[in-house]
């Protein structure tokens, strides 16, 4: 579906959207150290802030503080489509062989609907085909200029957990982890992350310490 039209009030402009609520599960989710320092984070806000009126898509669970940071720095319109919920709810019933025809029936945004998508880490409980899906349907959603970021595990879990992201600044997250019915499954390579996004660019790379590779995307725009 498009993004609707803008007839909210002021404050519901500024925060964004927000589908669902916080789950009750998220109660269940404990933090894992202290804030863990991003090098990707802020080069994605600072490309989103160049943008006029942004919206933003986020593939992750929903987090009050993290909506409340990107609409006080961007005032940007913000949509949550929690992902991890539906491999867990597929899991569950035991058919996760059907993920890429639900995200094909649920996931129906216009092309170019975006400026920007966090995909967190969601593609790391993919498997190639449904990652393969869902990275052709990010590229169509950006719009040109627009961006995405992903964080990619460079080892092999099987841990059967998830991590919510929690933006402390733009150069820090805090990781709270909780249960989860879906392992990892992929680990992607540099080459296989080139190919899960047609159309966009890769233009930051960087491995932490963590093993984690941070992921920024650009959809290029056209030439004149």
């Amino acid at each position: 579906m498009a993004v609707p039209p803008d007839d909210r009030s002021l404050t519901s402009r500024i925060l964004g959207w927000v589908r669902g609520g916080e789950r009750s599960g998220t109660d269940r989710a404990r933090a894992a150290g202290p804030p863990v320092a991003t090098k990707v984070l802020s080069k994605f806000i600072a490309a989103v802030g160049q943008r006029a009126s942004p919206v933003v898509l986020d593939l992750g669970p929903v987090v009050g503080s993290n909506v409340s940071f990107l609409g006080e720095q961007l005032g940007c319109r913000l949509l949550v489509e929690d992902l991890y919920s539906d491999l867990d709810r597929l899991t569950r019933a035991g058919q996760l062989e059907t993920l890429t025809e639900v995200l094909s029936s649920r996931l129906t945004y216009a092309p170019e609907s975006f400026d920007a998508i966090l995909c967190w880490d969601v593609f790391d409980y993919l498997d190639k085909p449904a990652a393969k899906a869902l990275g052709q349907r990010v590229g169509q959603w950006v719009k040109p200029g627009g961006v995405v970021l992903c964080f990619f595990s460079t080892v092999a879990n099987t841990a059967a957990t998830y991590t919510r992201y929690v933006i402390t600044d733009a150069q820090h997250l805090q990781h709270r982890t909780s249960p989860a019915s879906h392992a990892r499954r992929t680990v992607f390579q540099n080459r296989d992350i080139d190919r899960l996004f047609p159309g966009m660019a890769v233009t930051e790379s960087v491995l932490l310490q963590n093993k984690t590779r941070e992921v920024l995307l650009r959809k290029p725009v056209p030439k004149a």
